[in-house]
């Protein structure tokens, strides 16, 4: 235990780094973790303390094989810095879900690849910047999404009905007098049995088009079926 103590004391300034590291992290996480994302609480604080070990382990390397300051000072942190980036890439790469018509976790990709910057920034003792850096990226998550900006809303309609396939046109023609925009349009038709099967990928804007709409044609009673993802 006592030589345990004895090491921790000669690495304190490294000690320290990592305990930034752990803290300022973990205040991104708590945030990510808050609404529900994958990359949370434990996913950030390792992000933020491997990318902070491993500047802090060039750090020391350098100085336990040069130990005048000098030699130490002229270390290349970009290097290892580099390597760190890549590696978080592909742990960004893997929040992003991907779906046919829509994609999700590109903020919990960015925040992931923030945090290890972060880690870095605390690795080369930079505590200033780190924590500055730290508040931005909290106050962008938190806070920045409460503007009201007006935001295009992405969804994908489909229709199921028998008889005349012209229906579909006077379906789009509504949705553009309602300022909903068909982006793309898919239909199938059985001859045999005369069901017509629509998909349509919409674009508008603002909130409540699109439970409008659907109530709509869900009352349309030349439908079979109407669904709205």
């Amino acid at each position: 235990m006592t030589n345990l103590i004895d090491i921790i004391t000669a690495n304190g300034p490294f000690v320290a780094r990592l305990a930034m590291a752990l803290v300022l992290g973990g205040l991104i996480g708590i945030e990510r973790q808050s609404h529900g994302r994958p990359a949370g609480l434990r996913t950030n604080i390792l992000v933020c303390l491997g990318s902070a070990a491993v500047i802090v382990a060039f750090q020391k390397l350098y100085m336990d094989t040069y130990p005048d300051a000098q030699s130490a000072i002229r270390m290349d942190p970009a290097r290892a810095a580099a390597g760190v980036i890549t590696g978080i890439g592909f742990l960004g790469a893997g929040t992003i879900v991907k779906s046919k018509d829509f994609v999700r976790g590109l903020t919990t990709a960015a925040s992931i690849w923030v945090v290890s910057a972060v880690g870095i920034t605390v690795g080369l003792g930079e505590y200033t910047i780190a924590v500055v850096l730290t508040m931005l990226v909290l106050l962008t998550l938190f806070m920045l999404h409460r503007i009201p900006i007006g935001v295009d809303q992405y969804a994908r309609l489909q229709l199921t009905w028998h008889g005349d396939p012209a229906i579909i046109e006077e379906v789009v023609e509504q949705l553009s007098q309602e300022k909903i925009r068909v982006q793309r349009r898919t239909m199938t038709r059985q001859p045999n049995t005369g069901e017509c099967r629509v998909a349509l990928n919409v674009r508008f804007r603002g909130k409540g088009f699109d439970s409008a709409t659907f109530g709509r044609l869900q009352v349309d009673s030349r439908f079979d079926e109407v669904a709205w993802s």
